[in-house]
């Protein structure tokens, strides 16, 4: 015989599971495919681009696919119509000539965009940005530019919480206006 007890439960599982499929993002943030974008307009290097968004707890964005790629570039050039000449920072760098482009977290890149001609061997170190004449193509400069760049912070979508109350009998009490 099931308990009251064990409704209740399962008639919270059962909600949870229910309202759990949505997710949020900070004020001002963009929500797509369980991720959170924002974009500053701070010309800054691709130091202070990370550090920036690490402060805000997130990391220089990392487009993963061409439709991530795509909604990127649409969010950029809708809140810009024209970037400048500054492109944006990518989460992306490599330390030598020799070596492999390293992204946020340590990983390898999964997905890439390169703009024909790039990434370019001659500086070191190299960091990815979105080009501004490239339809979300990317390409490799220093990290340390005259001009410094724009920048996109990313973070995973924090599940949405919602607190119900229940009365004696372990009934959901409806206590909203």
């Amino acid at each position: 015989m099931v308990s009251r007890y064990d409704k209740f439960v399962a008639y919270l599982i059962i909600l949870q599971r229910a309202f759990s499929q949505g997710s949020a993002c900070p004020p001002g943030w963009k929500n797509w495919n369980q991720s959170c974008y924002a974009i500053y307009f701070n010309r800054v290097s691709w130091m202070d681009a990370s550090e920036f968004c690490e402060s805000r707890g997130s990391h220089l964005v990392m487009p993963n696919s061409q439709p991530e790629n795509d909604f990127i570039w649409r969010m950029m050039t809708e809140r810009l119509k024209s970037l400048s000449g500054a492109g944006v920072w990518i989460g992306c760098k490599r330390k030598s000539a020799d070596s492999s482009f390293v992204c946020a977290g340590n990983e390898g890149m999964s997905y890439t965009n390169w703009a024909p001609g790039n990434p370019k061997n001659k500086e070191t170190p190299v960091c990815a940005l979105y080009g501004v004449d490239g339809e979300g193509k990317w390409k490799s400069v220093g990290c340390t530019p005259r001009i410094g760049r724009n920048v996109v912070c990313e973070m995973p979508t924090a599940p949405r919480m919602y607190c119900m109350t229940a009365d004696e009998n372990g009934r959901l009490v409806n206590d909203l206006p």
